[in-house]
């Protein structure tokens, strides 16, 4: 690549055509502008917003939850996108649901709300929120949660994470086996400093080989900040399964703004106990009693689709 010139560059990595060309076909606005600001989001090409523009000209999209042409349309579009995520990220619906939300804030506060906290008692440990100190502030503020519940928060240091592992702590005769689940959250890459954190720590915190989670019995889940990361770099989810991976479509794509997801892990996703109500999410329920049945499946139960 050193011999070939800037415009070869551009055609190698897939663009079709050199950074100007680029430039003045989808990025006129910008001329005579630099733009730094790609960590919190991307500019969107002008083809995208002609494409989303001619796809509701010519299209009627409905309600989904409702039984006519214009709302099948709707969920059907949907859950299109939905196994195109997926794929992206090499996983499939069998591994892994796509749960729309607000973006990404609004992912990571449907975890810290559904999260199954357990405090400790005299019948046995708590769970562990731990998190990277470098973090994205909706990260930390899960302990905002955790706090009121009398669950116990650990900052830890980005070299402790490997210097720190052990073999993890084992069962003695008689003890029993301790069930708490714990939550590590750590980005993937950071959005202040843009460092890149080695996503083995997946499988390392999963399996009790890495800092926090080799000082605490109990059920690791980890989640998997990839708002940032995925805007530049692949992410293969079946290489590295974190159990919940939020990610905001803006800072990919630039367009459109208010809209990110939860990708799930199926193992995971058992867990999680949601109280609130309301829309699409619902199977069953008495007004006069405090009756409820959740939608069979996670993405019913959660997704911003289902609350229309």
């Amino acid at each position: 690549m050193k011999t070939q010139s800037l415009k070869d560059f551009w055609r190698y990595y897939g663009y079709g055509v050199d950074q100007q060309e680029l430039i003045d076909r989808e990025f006129k606005r910008i001329k005579g502008v630099t733009y730094l600001e790609h960590a919190g989001t991307t500019l969107f090409p002008e083809s995208q917003i002609k494409g989303f523009y001619d796809d509701i000209s010519r299209n009627v999209y409905g309600n989904p939850h409702s039984h006519n042409p214009s709302s099948r349309l709707t969920h059907d579009t949907v859950e299109s996108v939905r196994y195109r995520i997926l794929e992206h990220f090499n996983t499939c619906p069998e591994e892994y649901s796509v749960i729309f939300t607000s973006g990404c804030t609004a992912a990571l506060t449907l975890v810290a709300d559904t999260f199954p906290w357990k405090a400790a008692s005299n019948d046995g440990p708590g769970s562990q929120f731990c998190y990277l100190t470098d973090n994205h502030t909706s990260v930390v503020g899960i302990r905002g949660v955790t706090a009121l519940l009398g669950v116990g928060t650990v900052s830890v240091l980005p070299h402790e994470v490997e210097t720190r592992a052990r073999k993890p702590p084992t069962q003695t005769n008689g003890e029993e086996e301790c069930s708490a689940p714990h939550l590590f959250c750590y980005p993937a890459q950071s959005n202040f400093s843009g460092r890149k954190y080695p996503l083995s720590y997946v499988k390392g915190i999963q399996s009790q080989q890495l800092y926090p989670a080799c000082e605490h019995r109990g059920r690791w889940f980890v989640l998997l900040d990839a708002a940032c990361f995925v805007s530049c770099s692949p992410l293969d989810l079946s290489q590295y399964p974190a159990d919940f991976v939020p990610i905001s479509f803006y800072k990919m794509f630039g367009f459109p703004t208010g809209l990110g997801a939860l990708l799930v892990r199926n193992e995971g996703a058992e867990v999680l106990r949601k109280t609130y109500f309301g829309g699409g999410t619902a199977a069953a329920y008495l007004v006069a009693e405090n009756y409820f049945v959740p939608k069979p499946n996670v993405v019913s139960r959660y997704d911003i689709t289902g609350r229309i």
